[in-house]
């Protein structure tokens, strides 16, 4: 599959098609949970004014557990490997989020990306707009840039992870975050989005396609039925 030169015609390799299926189930989630914020804020609106007299308090949360109702990636589809590894992906990147803690070590420049991919949803592309400083770096963004990037946000998540856990514990979240990296700086207006799914192909390849390939591969390590 080749079209435009350089990065831009990189061959669609598994690991990029996995990529692409993680960002459009994150795509997705952000959303459907922007729609779900909406409806509830309809609502709330409607419940004043139609409510305005009551004496009691309103409960504009909704009905309990609807927040677990955003995007129910935790029931991995079956109709395919790569769908159900993307999944998994998803599930471990939610549960081990960036602590709050500053890189160490790194310029500027990479002290502030990091701070920007802390952030999800609509507010990154808010605070890009908000910075031209940002807006500038991440149209430059390259290889180098984007693994030191990655790098540095899997060792935040890294010291996270619980003493005495096994190294395929580490090693699933480090991918993962190198995906969900990879997700939040393709929904960036300012980056080429194909740009970063190639980055991203060519860092997970480099720094953990050897340890993926010996245990047994992406649905070996990523099996829901053998999870740490």
């Amino acid at each position: 599959m080749a079209s435009r030169s350089g990065v831009d015609s990189v061959e669609e390799s598994e690991v990029f098609l996995l990529l692409k299926e993680y960002c459009s189930k994150r795509s997705q989630q952000r959303s459907q949970r922007s729609q779900q914020r909406s409806q509830r804020s309809q609502q709330r609106s409607k419940q004043l004014i139609f409510m305005p007299c009551s004496p009691y308090i309103l409960n504009f949360q909704g009905p309990a557990g609807d927040e677990s109702r955003d995007v129910n990636f935790r029931s991995i589809q079956k109709d395919g490997s790569r769908s159900a590894v993307a999944g998994r992906l998803v599930q471990i990147a939610e549960s081990a989020p960036i602590p709050e803690v500053k890189v160490e070590d790194q310029d500027e420049i990479i002290q502030k990306l990091v701070e920007l991919v802390k952030t999800s949803g609509d507010d990154i592309n808010k605070k890009i707009k908000q910075n031209e400083f940002l807006q500038q770096q991440l149209r430059m963004l390259n290889y180098d840039m984007f693994e030191r990037l990655t790098s540095s946000v899997q060792s935040l998540v890294g010291q996270e992870v619980a003493a005495g856990a096994s190294d395929r514990r580490i090693q699933q979240q480090k991918i993962a975050w190198a995906f969900e990296v990879t997700s939040r700086l393709s929904a960036v207006d300012v980056v080429h989005r194909r740009r970063v799914l190639s980055f991203a192909d060519r860092y997970i390849q480099q720094h953990h396609d050897a340890w993926l390939q010996q245990h047994g591969g992406w649905e070996e390590v990523f099996d829901l039925e053998n999870v740490d």
